[in-house]
């Protein structure tokens, strides 16, 4: 019974968002409070203790930071001066934030890479008049690409390690998580063209670049310099104890180079020269994003308490046809992944049932692994995940950043209907085992 009252509540509080413009988590927050409390026989400090405090902080560090920037111009011109360089050429803009994610995040920087990358795209973007929800997406996928791969990728060793846990030779495991990865390469090439050309009428509401950029003031070159030494900080540390891991003082530099860590100092440093009026700095943290993202990762902890999990994989396990499989796979993942971490549980749980339904159903292992691989990505743009959550701090434009949220679950949603169809088509069965 708590299960579906979980699951009818967290529908309820995303319609009510969706539908009136409600705050969904101050909704999604209340419900966690009666059905844990008075069905499940929680505490109330167990609810509290669900709250994603390393979000938090990572919404206010990068809000903290980037604030000084966009309150002082800083971003704006540095927007009109990236967008010049590129020729000003709008069109090539979603692409090459996606190939610059892709890099950033292919280089050791993986999850920080939205909070890397993402303010820088969405000025230069905004400027172009490309639209946020593309950028975000570009910048969210192009980062997979990069930060996914089975060499150095963090999912990509999780996914190796998993496979091999399976029973698979390493070689073997070797060729198949690179098929696994093209595969998440194509899907993902797919996700942005086809976004690129659906939302290609719906521009920012900032005007475009017209002729040569403003130069910098004195303020604003200064803040340049924070943001330029902050960039990389936060890139080459974690790409050298990537590829030197091992060294103690590696490891100690790149803690202390940890986005959150960075963009704190950073901030402090720009209250320290008084980059920009520190109160408006405070009014711009993006609260309302925060307390949305509080509740309903709440609630959603609350019905993973109730059995979500369980009930997903027994479901997967014992109750579909053949045909279905492929799509049924990339529904669970996707929707698990909305309530929890993809490498940290969706994979875990998931890639056991591989060999199973493989030799049972007579089904290629590797488009099994790439359904479960992606479909737990596909929904890693939704507000509630980490990486959606930073990507959309990232945006230094406040009325931006109150819109994103529920459009980026909409989105989510599309990316997860996109990739259901690519499995029940066969794009993930290009590769024989």
């Amino acid at each position: 019974m708590a299960l579906w009252l979980c699951i009818i509540a967290i529908i309820i509080s995303i319609f009510l968002g969706w539908r009136f413009g409600f705050n969904t988590g101050v909704i999604a927050m209340g419900f966690a409070f009666i059905i844990g409390i008075c069905v499940m026989g929680m505490r109330a400090s167990d609810i509290i203790a669900y709250w994603p405090t390393t979000i938090v902080f990572y919404l206010l560090s990068i809000a903290l930071f980037f604030n000084y920037a966009t309150e002082n111009g800083t971003m704006e011109v540095l927007g009109q001066k990236l967008l010049h360089a590129m020729g000003g050429n709008a069109k090539l803009v979603p692409f090459a934030v996606a190939i610059v994610s892709a890099i950033v995040g292919g280089l050791g920087a993986g999850a920080s890479t939205p909070a890397i990358v993402g303010p820088f795209a969405f000025v230069m973007a905004a400027t172009a008049g490309v639209n946020p929800v593309l950028t975000a997406l570009a910048v969210s996928f192009g980062n997979l690409v990069g930060s996914n791969n089975p060499y150095n990728g963090y999912g990509g060793t999780i996914s190796k390690n998993l496979i091999i846990a399976n029973g698979v030779d390493e070689a073997t495991t070797m060729d198949w998580s690179l098929k696994i990865w093209f595969n998440c390469c194509l899907i993902t090439i797919i996700v942005i063209v086809f976004f690129y050309f659906a939302l290609k009428g719906h521009r920012a509401t900032r005007t475009a670049m017209s002729g040569k950029p403003p130069e910098f003031d004195p303020v604003q070159k200064k803040t340049v310099v924070i943001l330029l030494l902050a960039f990389f900080l936060m890139v080459v540390p974690p790409i050298l104890y990537t590829w030197i891991p091992g060294v103690p003082v590696l490891s100690t530099i790149n803690q202390v180079c940890q986005p959150q860590v960075i963009m704190m100092l950073g901030a402090i440093a720009c209250a320290v020269l008084k980059l920009g009026n520190e109160k408006t700095v405070i009014r711009k943290i993006p609260i309302s994003t925060i307390v949305m993202i509080v509740g309903v990762y709440s609630l959603i902890q609350v019905a993973a308490e109730a059995g979500l999990v369980d009930f997903i994989s027994g479901a997967l396990a014992n109750s579909i046809p053949r045909p279905l499989v492929p799509a049924a796979i990339v529904f669970f993942a996707a929707f698990l992944s909305f309530f929890s971490s993809s490498t940290s549980t969706v994979m875990p749980l998931m890639y056991p049932m591989v060999p199973a339904l493989a030799a049972s159903l007579s089904l290629n292992p590797i488009m099994l692994y790439t359904c479960i691989f992606f479909g737990g990505l596909a929904t890693s743009c939704s507000p509630f995940s980490t990486g959606g959550a930073v990507c959309i701090a990232a945006n230094p434009y406040e009325d931006q950043k109150e819109m994103l949220p529920n459009k980026m679950i909409v989105a989510a949603l599309v990316v997860t209907v996109l990739t259901i169809v690519a499995a029940s088509v066969g794009l993930f069965n290009l590769f024989p085992a």
